[in-house]
């Protein structure tokens, strides 16, 4: 007996010039998250590569055409009978003005600590967590003395760390390009 069924969904942080990340509602109609503010993405169709999922997704939900950089982390969302894996990619705007989808009922450009101010979709708020969690155990093994697993379990921190880091740094506005 199949308890769950797999669905696929990508998703992208977006940032303006000033560092701020895009977080788009749903609408209070939406069956899942209503009134939530999530990560522009969704639902990758039979047939489709990730990265044409996420073009057509994110421009039909924002009317923005982006290029998608990298898979930043992953997330899942149970539902019903489906558990959704969301795969969050960092993407830059290349053209187009903002417009939501009759899905989304409202967009904020917030820093990445603001995010806590905002009811997210139940993924987001998982991935956010997770990551934070991560970053406090890098934090409280960096300095002890530790056997095997943790030395291991540490340079996987380091380079999740490194990542995210290269992550801010390519996508800060202040930088020249």
């Amino acid at each position: 007996m199949i308890n769950h069924i797999f669905g696929l969904a990508v998703r992208v942080i977006l940032t303006d010039p000033d560092g701020k990340i895009l977080i788009i509602k749903r609408s209070t109609e939406s069956k899942t998250n209503p009134g939530r503010w999530e990560l522009p993405g969704g639902k990758v169709d039979q047939n489709e590569s990730i990265d044409q999922a996420l073009l057509r997704e994110v421009y039909e939900e924002t009317g923005l055409k982006i290029t998608p950089d990298h898979v930043v982390g992953v997330s899942e969302q149970n539902l019903h009978i489906i558990r959704a894996v969301h795969i969050i990619m960092s993407g830059r705007i290349i053209e187009g003005e903002l417009t939501l989808s009759p899905e989304h009922e409202g967009y904020a450009w917030v820093f990445l600590e603001n995010l806590s101010n905002y009811e997210l979709a139940d993924w987001l708020h998982d991935f956010i967590t997770n990551q934070k969690s991560l970053i406090e155990d890098y934090k409280e093994h960096e300095t002890e003395t530790t056997d095997d697993a943790e030395e291991i379990l540490k340079r996987g921190l380091k380079s999740l760390k490194k990542s995210l880091n290269n992550f801010i740094e390519k996508n800060d506005p202040r930088k020249p390009s």
